[in-house]
């Protein structure tokens, strides 16, 4: 398959004066959105290959002008073409039977017209047509079905395995392109750390800690959903029991409010947190920072300036949302 191209690549070996009705073929082609190219003699056809690698070589057969036979085997001894499929399309005239039959052998396997119980006599002049879309309607699925998977992996890849939220690499990617985008625009970002999570872990274990963070990580996700949707954000799990927010056009007031949002749906969970020394349910600690993208500003500031503010919330006494004191 063309790596280049989401569909098959086909070359065609026809001269403009074929039989074949070529405006109307090459309409036909069109018409089927595929990719193809016009080669005059097979020498062309295999210099085209070099440079494209194409899917299939379409002939479409004329014995009253050129030689299929001969055609055939400079394709197969080229290196370049000798495994790519060859299809032999009749034109739309009389067959000529037995002049064709003599030539059955030299086709390609997998080419319709040499099955054992093929009958030239019973050929419909669009069976190649047919034939070949057919093929390019399974290699689209195919493709399709490929996409899919890819995008499906690529999910995967950019999730984390506990919270499914974003992970880390994922969330510096989509922080790198919000900074582009975002130039001379606000882009805010808000920190959140678990409040005393170590002291859950010893007291609930490690399984019902992963089980808080996984419901954590969904509170956060519902809370931002439901101020920003349908604007952009994204919701990572940062570290441990850290996660971040990053919220592109937002200025600071509004991020604040969203961070208050993340930190009410927490405790609207109630779960319980018996060694917790300021509440008894889980609670958070929440630092909101903004910046406005420009050559004066890093984005590494940004979270610099967020992480301090979650940690003033944290000296605080925790269960709070501080913002950073300037705009960056």
């Amino acid at each position: 398959m063309n790596q280049n191209q989401l569909k098959p690549y086909m070359i065609i070996i026809i001269e403009e004066t074929h039989p074949l009705n070529f405006r109307s073929f090459v309409k036909l082609l069109n018409q089927l959105h595929l990719s193809f190219v016009i080669a005059p003699h097979p020498d062309s056809a295999i210099f085209h290959a070099e440079y494209t690698n194409p899917d299939v070589i379409l002939i479409p057969f004329d014995p009253n002008q050129a030689n299929p036979q001969e055609t055939y085997h400079k394709l197969k001894q080229a290196k370049i073409t000798e495994n790519v499929p060859v299809l032999w399309m009749n034109s739309y005239s009389d067959l000529n039977v037995q002049y064709l039959t003599s030539f059955t052998s030299t086709l390609e396997a997998n080419n319709p017209l040499t099955a054992s119980n093929f009958s030239f006599g019973d050929l419909p002049i669009d069976t190649t047509i047919k034939s070949l879309k057919n093929q390019i309607e399974m290699q689209q699925k195919l493709l399709i079905k490929l996409q899919a998977e890819n995008q499906h992996l690529k999910r995967l890849a950019s999730l984390d395995d506990l919270t499914q939220v974003a992970n880390r690499r994922q969330f510096y990617s989509y922080l790198q392109e919000q900074w582009q985008s975002c130039q001379e625009d606000y882009l805010s970002m808000i920190l959140c750390d678990v409040d005393f999570f170590k002291l859950y872990n010893d007291t609930y274990g490690h399984l019902a800690g992963d089980y808080c963070l996984q419901q954590i990580a969904q509170a956060i996700e519902t809370a931002v959903r439901r101020v920003r949707e349908p604007e952009p954000y994204l919701v990572a799990r940062y570290g441990g029991e850290e996660f971040a927010v990053i919220l592109p056009y937002l200025d600071q007031e509004n991020a604040r409010k969203v961070a208050e949002e993340i930190q009410l749906q927490i405790r609207y969970l109630k779960i319980p947190h018996r060694s917790s020394p300021i509440r008894s349910y889980i609670t958070s600690s929440l630092g909101v920072a903004c910046s406005i993208p420009g050559e004066e500003s890093h984005l590494q500031e940004l979270i610099s300036a967020a992480d301090k503010a979650m940690y003033h919330a944290k000296s605080e006494g925790r269960d709070q949302v501080k913002v950073a004191s300037d705009i960056l």
